[in-house]
């Protein structure tokens, strides 16, 4: 078995799994998946990964995007949240998976994003309003909506994993 192609494999390989990786923690982790692949179908002449199952995985990645972007905005849209709450979940989301990985990976991660979204909304809606309730609710909004909208994006990174791993030839 030659040298290049174990080591552009494990490279593969490796790069899929930070990709997940980054998925959990809100970042663009099903983009570097997406490259991955680009970057081993050039390497390999497009033979194992062609142009197909690129467009594909770059239709998987939107979707997962999309669904992403649309189920937190409607969560906070549900609850009628402020400009400055649908933010602050942002940032809050971001620095809670990051916290919640450095304790439990995988779990603490979403349940840290959950709980940093939770947290940081509602602290910029009650700092607007005033409102406990309407900051609880705003809150208790965009966390649910986070959470659907990360566990689908997760899911479809697995998939777009998967279905990488099994492109890649071994001989």
């Amino acid at each position: 078995m030659e040298a290049a192609l174990i080591l552009a494999n494990i490279a593969v390989i490796a790069a899929v799994l930070i990709g997940l990786g980054l998925t959990l923690v809100g970042l663009p982790g099903n983009l570097l998946i997406f490259f991955s692949a680009a970057g081993y179908g050039f390497w390999d002449g497009f033979v194992h990964v062609d142009g197909r199952f690129l467009l594909l995985l770059f239709g998987a990645l939107l979707l997962g995007e999309a669904v992403e972007f649309v189920a937190g905005a409607l969560g906070a849209k549900r609850k009628k949240a402020s400009l400055r709450a649908m933010a602050a979940s942002t940032v809050g989301g971001i620095a809670g998976a990051v916290m919640g990985t450095a304790f439990v990976p995988v779990i603490g991660s979403i349940a840290g994003a959950v709980l940093g979204a939770f947290g940081a909304s509602y602290v910029a809606e009650y700092s607007k309003t005033g409102d406990r309730e309407q900051a609880e609710r705003v809150a208790r909004s965009v966390a649910a909506g986070l959470l659907l909208g990360t566990l689908f994006k997760l899911a479809v990174g697995v998939g777009m994993a998967i279905s990488v791993i099994w492109r890649l030839t071994w001989s």
